[in-house]
């Protein structure tokens, strides 16, 4: 079947977040390699694209600071001048744009690192987010003070000064008000995972716990907002080492399709897996079905909605008579 039948074929890559259009011309890439290695690509470019950049061009991890380049590749995959062309050459240009999480990186690498940016971008266009975080609330949903207990309890200790600490609660509260955005419009709709101790951890501070906690039910109750909130259980924990895992799931059309994405965080590495483009024969990355599979058998075990608010009010009680 030919790589243009998954063409959107209208719209390029203009008005995108620049981490989705690289996501989707990587797709692209890969079909359009098929069965070649990828060196044979980067040896039809005379070398002029080295192996580790066209690998994660293929990947869509990377913001394309020279759009130039994925003509050259183009031309090496052998993909002809026409219409299909110019949309690939118009998501390399979508994807070479900064977003808005790239003011938060300036002198700050070590608090915010390529994959956050990449995770914010993301953010901005996802349908549909299912994330599970071990450690805290996640990031998303955080209340501000929450956010600055949080940081200051788990950033490493040379990175524990009050400016790196700004930085990150700043790109978080930034995350959380384009998500407000988002669900209020009901553009996305959000479940978040939270292990049961997360809602027991105060960090010495039970009266900012007791805030985060009425937060989130206050988001749960409000019935215009596509969000939910499970807990998982004591009863029931994880047997795998995951600290943070996200997955991204996008607008699915026959005019535009976009591959979904898992976040997998474990301690201080963080990687991306992408699933196949919808309607192609691509076999999704193998990472990407286990951790999706993870997913599934968190979706089966956890609490549902009236049991998590039970867990989560007996948190807040418990917090509440701490102050």
């Amino acid at each position: 079947m030919p790589i243009e039948t998954f063409f959107p074929g209208r719209g390029g890559g203009a008005g995108r977040p620049w981490a989705e259009s690289a996501l989707v011309l990587g797709a692209h890439l890969e079909l359009a390699r098929g069965k070649r290695k990828q060196n044979e690509v980067v040896e039809a470019t005379n070398k002029r694209v080295s192996a580790s950049y066209y690998s994660r061009l293929e990947r869509g991890e990377v913001r394309i600071d020279k759009p130039h380049v994925v003509a050259i590749v183009l031309d090496a995959l052998g993909v002809a001048p026409g219409e299909y062309y110019d949309h690939l050459l118009d998501l390399a240009a979508a994807a070479s744009q900064e977003g808005w999480a790239s003011k938060f990186r300036s002198g700050h690498r070590e608090v915010v690192p390529d994959s956050i940016l990449r995770l914010a971008s993301l953010e901005e266009s996802a349908t549909e987010m299912f994330i599970l975080d071990r450690e805290a609330v996640p990031g998303q949903f955080q209340t501000e003070e929450y956010a600055r207990l949080v940081t200051r309890f788990t950033l490493p200790a040379s990175l524990r000064d009050a400016g790196l600490q700004d930085v990150v609660v700043g790109l978080r509260s930034g995350r959380r008000e384009r998500l407000a955005d988002r669900l209020r419009a009901r553009q996305t709709r959000a479940m978040c995972f939270v292990d049961e101790a997360v809602l027991w951890r105060h960090f010495g501070r039970p009266e900012v716990l007791a805030d985060q906690l009425q937060f989130m039910l206050d988001l749960a109750d409000d019935r215009s907002l596509p969000v939910g909130f499970r807990v998982v259980s004591r009863r029931s924990p994880l047997a795998v080492p995951i600290s943070t895992l996200v997955r991204l799931g996008f607008r699915k059309s026959l005019a535009d399709t976009v591959p979904d994405v898992i976040y997998n965080e474990t301690g201080r590495h963080a990687s991306f897996h992408r699933g196949s483009l919808p309607g192609s024969e691509e076999a999704a990355d193998l990472d990407y079905v286990d951790l999706d599979d993870v997913i599934d058998n968190v979706l089966m075990r956890t609490p549902g909605r009236k049991e998590s608010r039970r867990l989560i009010e007996n948190a807040l009680l418990e917090a509440q008579l701490r102050l």
